[in-house]
Parts: structure tokens; C-alpha cells; sequence
């Protein structure tokens, strides 16, 4: 980011002090406790519970060097401040002349319902192609909508905004800030009721977004929308959707230009599979992991705006497939007890309250089903009827249980109780407390469990309380910061490719996960270890270029049925590949390995160019592709060796060429030689460790802008004690107390992959502070001076292994140097009993 304080201050009409108009700033943020680039603009906004001028100091301390405040406000006296009358309507307005100076093209999105789903299915696909920016996580707000436009940058190429309203007025302001050039309408439900007024009301507020779109998507099948007089001035143009998902055959009647679905099959966890009927008249099959009948019409509305952008079916298709469903939208875990939780709590209203149980009757079957609810807010008046019609709807369905908690809920209980259901089958319960417990005693082996609740009710943390019983020690990874990494890695490349490297279980996290990540966000290739690591790619339907680099002759048939790119530099493994492709009737891709100077595995230079002719000869093997592997990229005492093998791979692919082989991708470099030199960057790059903001050196570290670490090894205390002088603690007793100390016994040990180097002198943070090690690492558990700690402790307080607490950090490479191993090793033995956790953010 490029902004010049004297441009913020004309935008925002306000007052400069202590620091030159020609000053910039690298960064916005309105956490003042965020870790950011120094040089960031702090912005001070007031809410209802806090008042970000109170954070002045902090925010500087935590490298904001300027703050958008308001005028006459105090502030500490080595930062520079822009004076508003309001920081809030300030911002707005910046977010608005930086969306037009960077003149990027935007979609609009907006609707009562589904607008974040279609966000992120609409970026997965459109991702395929360009470089993306999206709202992050719901931001969708006065002031979520300003921060995702102050997030656009001159690399992307599209960007997919969501707005959201709840009272009258509102989308004016957020119309001025966007003011989209294309559209997208999710449906008009009773969501914000209160605020909006009747549904004909919400439908002409919400339609305030694209009055000056190009074109609108729309929901042809919604009533309100149908009543309304005006629809035709709507845009434009009006792409509309239907969805029609028990007709076995494309409906013949679809008004043209639209997308219609019909024949949709649910893939229980997994999502759908669908055909669409496209505008042009022809029909397709798409898959989306999307649970949920609703998310249909989210799917139908997706592929409408990616046509209408130009993008192709297969990229629809593809997009579709690898999307993931993002944090308490209906995300699907299995406890190791059986038990299949259903998190739908981040929003709730009649519409995605039906919505949310026709999803728990596809996922449960002929297993036990309990719904558990907790108020649907915003409602108005209608708050008492709406939660009488779902008690009775629950009442005459197949849901064998149903619970809640809240003041609305009791209606929903006693209309499910006059249904029928008994006491025992369906309760009010006075909180979450309450609730849990109960929860603990009935739930057992093959339960399906939804959770549905406005997200102000807190009633995902009773999910998150039966899901933490799964295990103490978790992994938490973070997709946020994957993708920003990645698109960091992307900005600094230009034109040039990344293959994500997700061999050895995706860097000890989960290949599956990650790799389904980097297909949406646009990752050309992949790369495994052994061909056996592919396979659950295949199967989970990714369909991106996977590279084996271990490629053995003995496994050439895995290669050929899973479509995998073979790594080459043995004749009997191209002759195996060759003859099992022929068997096939297919081709199959190779890359040649040629060694520079690792002297590990590969071609040497005078073998290369007999190698390649070699392979021109062989039916059914098409060379299309080189590589190369750097020793010591990493560090900049041997950038001299690093260019030494740089010239080499250039005098090898000089000798392929001149075979008349035309290669279709060339590359070199890894994450450090990403980073180090642009001139080994040819046509693609591979990048593993850097997706996770870790990076091999410091020298490497010092290049890398903009990446942020995604992954924390976490814990819980299990006990507390207290151990006089004198006393041993664990075994060998290698530690003695020298003053009276106390202990707290973690649970993570070796088996989990906490290094038993850790022992005796190694770190953790508990509640932000730093507590040693003492004692050696056990098997399971660990023990840890607390004695210094000044908050108060107790057992099941988390523990970061390594990671963040409060203002302070363990880096990952800490234990690394510790064990006098590197981080990768660290990573790769995280036990698999360590729970890992996906969030987005």
C-alpha cells in the first residue's frame, strides 16, 4: 500500500500534524494490539463498548506511526495524527478514493442470506484465473466494508465485496463506497426484520447496492422480488437463477439469460452434486462441499456471475469443487467418539434455521438427530411466531431431539412440546452451562448434532467445548494467513507460477486441507513426495498438476491411473511409465531431474541431453517439463554456489532444447530462492515452508514481506502443584527446586512432537508470560515453572508450544535451534494425535 499522508488528509478532510504530507503509510489497521509493518495508519473508531482513542499509545507502540482520530482528541506526542470531525465517515471516504484510484473491478454482493457463501464460492472459482480480493471472513459492515476496500492492492485483478445492512439508510453509505460494477442478490428473507421493515422494504433497501451495476444476478423464484414493480430497472441487464433440485431433467421453461439446477443429489458430509443449465442452453455437472439444500441457490447464483465474467465451465467446475466452507457455516467435524457435530453458529434466521435442518435430516439418516438452538435475534416483532413455526416444523420432522437456551427459544420448545415431542425429547435450558452438561449425558456414538444460533448467543462455544474434548493438544492452522502468504509469495513473482509443496502431510498439518486452499486460490501445481501422497488429492477431486518427485519405477502404474506428473532420471522408471500409459491408453506428463550441485538425485549435465532423446522415443511419455533443486539458497554466504547452479541448469535446458523439446514449465526455486533470486524463477517457483510464513534463514526471512506465521502448536494445563526446596521433578531428576516453585504439568510431551531437547531450559508462554521447561520432556506431559506467572492460574488454561500469547511470540524456529534441528523436522513430527484445527480469518 502507497498512500501519501497529505492524500489521506485531502480525502479525508482533515488536518495533518507531526509529519510530512509526503510521508506513507504501508498499512491500515484498526486493532491496536496488531503486529503490522511499522509505518501502519491507525484508525480510531468509537463503538459501543470501547473507544479506540483509549489505544493511542498502544497502537504506536505496536508500530503505527499515524492515527486517524478525532478533532481535538489527545495523543501521545511522538505520533502523528490526521484530525476528523468523524474517523468512521473519514474512513469511508478514503476506502472510496482508494477503490477509485485503483479502478479495479468489483462485485457487489448483497442479500438477507448467503452473501459470505457466495463471496467465497465466487472468489474460489474466480481464482482460477485472477488474482483475487474478497472481503475478509463477514466483513460487511459500515466499517467492515471500508477495511476489505483498503485491502485492495494494484495486483488484484477482481475483487468480490459483501455488504450487509440492518437498518434504513445504511446501504447508501455503502453504495458510495462501492458502488460495484457488477451484482449479485442472495435472496430477500426477515433477516434485521426490526431495522428493515417489511420484506418489499428490505428488497428495495438492499437494491439501493446496484444502481449503478452493469448487470445483476438475481433470485428469479423469490416473492418479494416478484412483487416488487420495478424489477426491470433493476440493472442493465437481470441474469436471473433458479433452482429446481428434484427435477431429473434441465427445465425447459428458464427465462434466458440465467442458470438453472436441477438434479441435485446430496454427497452426505461432502456436499452436492448438481446439473446446471446454462444460458447458452447447454447443461453441466458441477460438485460443491457446501452441505446444506440452500446452498443450492448460493451455487446457482455463483455460477450466473462467473459466466457473466467470462469465465469458463471447467473453471466453474473446478472453483466449485475445491471451495470450503468457511468457519461456523455449517462446518462438518467427527469426534473420534463417533459423534458428528454440525456448526452452523454464526448467523440465524428463519430462513437458514430451515435451511440448517433440512441439512441435519441429509446428514443424520437413520442415525439419532438432535437440534440444539439458541435464539434467532433481529426478528422484531415476529420473533415470537418465527420461533413457534420452527418448534412445530421440528416437531413434524424426523429430528429426534431438539434443545435450546435463550429468552426467543422457549417458544420453539413449546411448540415442539405441542407437537407432541416429550420433556425428555425437547428442553429449554437456562444457559450454555446448563446446556453442555446436559449435552455431555445424552449425545453418544453416531449422533448428528446441529448447532444453530445468532452468532450474539455464544452457542458455538458449547460445539467448541465438545470438540475440545476430542483432545488437549491441537495445531491450529490458519487459512487467512496461508492465503495471504501466498498471494505475498504471488505479488513478489509477477507473471510467474507457484507449485505448493504440500509433501510430508503438508508440512505436519494436512495435505488435503491446505491443497484444497491453494486450488482456490489459483496455485498452478503440486508437489508430493511419493505417488501414494497424491491419491487423497485425486480422490477429494482436485484436479491441478501434482508433481512425484520421488518417482519409482515400481509405482509408474499409480502414476498413470491418478494422472500424476512424474519426476525422471532413471530410464527403467521412464520405460515403466511408458508401458503402463500405453496399457492405459493415455499419456502421461514427466519433468526431468537434473542435479546442479545437491548431489542427491538427478541427471548429470553430460547425461541430459542423451536422457532427453531417450525420452522422445518412449510411446505415451510427454517430456514437459525440467527441474532443479538449490543446496543453499537459504544462505548468503554460497549465493555464489547458488549461481553457479543456476548457470548449470541454464547449460541443461540449452541441451534439451536442442533436442526440440519445448518445454511447458522450467523451475528451480524454492521458498528461499522464491524470495532471493529473481533470476532463477524461470516459469514457476515451489513454495512449502514460506505458505506458512516460516522461513528457512534470516536472510531469507529479511525478504519476505508481507507473510505472517499460520500455524500454533497449543496445549492445556492438566495439573497444579506446588514442590518445596530440595524436592526433584521428573525423571532422572535432573531438575531440583531452588525456592519454592510452582508446577503446572502440560499436555504435550514427545509423542506429540514438543522435543524432548525442550527439557530443562526450554520455553512456553502461559497467559502472554514466559514459563521454563524444568525437568525432562516426558512421553505425554511436561512440566513448567508457573511460580513467575502473575495472572491467575488454573487447569485447562491454554499453553502455547509455539506460536503467539498476548504480546509475545515463540517462534517455531526456536525449538528448532534448541533440538539443533530445523523447523521443517520440528513440523513434520507433530504426532498425528494432534488435533488440527483449520480456521479462517
Amino acid at each position: 500500500m502507497q498512500m501519501t499522508l497529505g492524500w489521506i488528509a485531502q480525502v479525508a478532510q482533515g488536518q495533518l500534524l507531526g509529519a510530512s504530507a509526503d510521508q506513507t503509510i504501508t498499512d491500515i489497521t484498526l486493532d491496536s494490539r496488531s503486529w503490522g509493518e511499522a509505518g501502519a495508519l491507525f484508525v480510531a473508531l468509537r463503538g459501543e463498548h470501547f473507544d479506540g482513542h483509549d489505544f493511542l499509545q498502544e497502537a504506536l507502540d505496536h508500530g503505527a506511526s499515524v492515527a486517524l482520530i478525532r478533532r481535538g482528541a489527545a495523543s501521545p506526542a511522538r505520533m502523528a495524527t490526521i484530525e476528523v470531525e468523524d474517523p468512521l465517515r473519514a474512513m469511508q471516504e478514503l476506502a472510496r478514493a482508494w477503490r477509485d484510484r485503483l479502478a479495479i473491478p468489483i462485485i457487489g454482493i448483497t442479500g438477507s442470506n448467503g452473501k459470505t457463501l457466495i463471496k467465497d464460492m465466487l472468489a474460489s472459482v474466480l481464482a482460477q484465473r485472477y488474482t483475487v480480493h474478497r472481503s475478509p471472513g463477514s466483513f460487511n459492515s459500515q466499517v467492515g466494508v471500508a477495511y476489505a476496500l483498503l485491502g485492495l492492492r494494484p495486483e488484484h485483478e477482481v475483487a468480490v465485496i459483501e455488504a450487509g445492512i440492518s437498518e434504513r439508510g445504511e446501504m447508501a453509505h455503502l453504495q458510495h463506497m462501492i458502488r460495484p460494477d457488477f451484482g449479485i442478490l442472495s435472496n430477500i428473507g426477515h433477516a434485521h426484520a426490526a431495522g428493515l421493515g417489511s420484506p418489499g422494504q428490505t428488497a428495495r433497501e438492499k437494491l439501493e447496492l446496484f444502481k449503478s451495476s452493469q448487470w445483476l444476478v438475481w433470485p428469479a423464484q423469490d416473492a418479494t422480488l416478484a412483487r416488487l414493480p420495478d424489477t426491470a430497472a433493476l440493472a442493465p441487464a437481470l441474469l436471473p437463477f433458479t433452482v429446481h433440485a428434484s427435477s431429473t431433467h434441465p427445465p425447459t421453461t428458464l427465462e434466458s439469460p440465467g442458470v438453472s439446477i436441477y438434479d441435485a443429489h446430496s454427497l452426505a458430509a461432502s456436499g452436492w452434486r448438481f446439473g446446471a443449465r446454462l444460458p447458452d442452453g447447454s447443461s453441466h455437472t458441477f460438485t460443491t462441499s457446501a452441505a446444506g439444500a440452500h446452498n443450492l441457490a448460493n451455487a446457482a447464483a455463483t455460477i450466473a456471475a462467473a459466466l457473466a465474467i467470462g469465465m469458463s465451465v471447467e473453471e466453474i467446475q473446478r472453483g466449485l469443487a475445491i471451495h470450503e466452507v468457511a468457519p461456523m457455516r455449517l462446518e462438518i467435524h467427527t469426534t473420534p467418539e463417533g459423534i458428528t457435530l454440525i456448526n452452523d453458529t454464526y448467523n440465524a434466521d428463519p430462513v437458514s434455521a430451515r435451511a440448517a435442518i433440512d441439512t441435519l435430516l441429509q446428514q443424520g439418516g437413520s442415525h439419532r438427530k438432535i437440534a440444539i438452538f439458541g435464539d434467532m435475534l433481529d426478528l422484531g416483532a415476529r420473533s415470537a411466531r418465527a420461533h413457534r413455526d420452527l418448534g412445530h416444523l421440528i416437531a413434524h420432522s424426523d429430528v429426534d431431539m431438539v434443545f435450546a437456551t435463550g429468552q426467543h427459544t422457549k417458544h420453539l420448545i413449546e411448540a415442539a412440546m405441542e407437537g407432541g415431542m416429550p420433556p425428555s425429547l425437547a428442553a429449554s435450558f437456562a444457559g450454555l452451562q446448563d446446556l453442555q452438561e446436559h449435552l455431555e449425558q445424552v449425545t453418544t456414538s453416531g449422533d448428528v448434532v446441529l448447532f444453530k444460533a445468532s452468532r450474539a448467543v455464544g452457542l458455538e462455544r458449547v460445539a467448541e467445548r465438545l470438540l475440545e474434548s476430542v483432545g488437549p493438544t491441537k495445531l491450529v492452522i490458519d487459512m487467512g494467513a496461508l492465503r495471504d502468504n501466498f498471494h505475498a509469495v504471488r505479488r513478489r513473482l509477477n507473471d510467474v507460477k507457484i507449485m505448493g509443496v504440500v509433501k510430508s502431510f503438508g508440512y505436519g498439518n494436512d495435505a488435503t486441507r491446505v491443497s484444497m486452499a491453494l486450488a482456490r486460490e489459483g496455485v498452478a501445481f503440486l508437489s508430493v513426495a511419493y505417488a501414494d501422497e497424491a491419491i487423497p488429492l485425486r480422490r477429494m477431486g482436485l484436479r491441478l498438476p501434482i508433481l512425484v518427485n520421488n518417482t519409482l519405477a515400481s509405482e509408474a502404474d499409480k502414476l498413470v491411473k491418478y494422472d500424476l506428473t512424474g519426476l525422471i532420471y532413471s530410464q527403467d522408471t521412464a520405460r515403466a511409465l511408458s508401458q503402463f500409459a500405453a496399457r492405459a491408453g493415455k499419456d502421461v506428463d514427466v519433468h526431468l531431474k537434473i542435479d546442479t550441485g545437491m548431489r542427491r538425485l538427478g541427471l548429470e549435465l553430460g547425461e541430459v541431453r542423451a536422457f532427453a532423446r531417450f525420452c522422445k522415443t518412449l510411446p505415451n511419455v510427454r517430456l514437459t517439463g525440467a527441474m532443479t533443486h538449490f543446496a543453499a539458497a537459504d544462505e548468503r554466504s554460497h549465493d555464489d554456489f547458488t549461481r553457479e547452479q543456476i548457470a548449470r541448469f541454464d547449460r541443461a535446458l540449452e541441451q534439451v532444447r536442442g533436442e526440440g523439446v519445448e518445454l511447458e514449465v522450467v523451475h528451480a526455486s524454492n521458498t528461499s530462492a522464491a524470495w532471493r533470486f529473481p533470476q532463477a524463477r524461470y516459469d514457476m517457483v515451489r513454495v512449502g515452508l514460506g505458505l506458512y510464513g516460516l522461513h528457512p534463514s534470516q536472510d531469507v526471512a529479511s525478504e519476505a514481506h508481507g507473510t505472517r506465521p499460520a500455524m500454533a502448536f497449543k496445549t492445556k494445563i492438566i495439573h497444579l502443584k506446588w514442590v518445596e526446596v530440595g524436592e526433584s521433578v521428573g525423571y532422572g531428576r535432573s531438575w531440583v527446586a531452588r525456592r519454592r516453585t510452582r508446577v503446572a504439568t502440560i499436555a504435550a510431551g514427545y509423542n506429540d512432537g514438543f522435543p524432548r531437547a525442550m527439557s530443562n531450559g526450554g520455553e512456553v508462554l502461559i497467559a502472554g508470560e514466559r514459563a521454563p521447561i524444568i525437568g525432562r520432556v516426558c512421553m505425554d506431559t511436561s512440566m513448567v515453572d508457573v511460580s513467575d506467572i502473575t495472572s491467575p492460574l488454573a487447569v485447562d488454561d491454554e499453553v502455547v508450544l509455539f506460536g503467539q500469547s498476548g504480546e509475545r511470540r515463540i517462534e517455531v524456529d526456536a525449538l528448532a535451534a534448541r533440538a539443533g534441528t530445523i523447523s521443517y523436522e520440528v513440523l513434520c513430527n507433530i504426532s498425528p494425535r494432534v488435533r488440527r484445527i483449520f480456521v479462517a480469518t
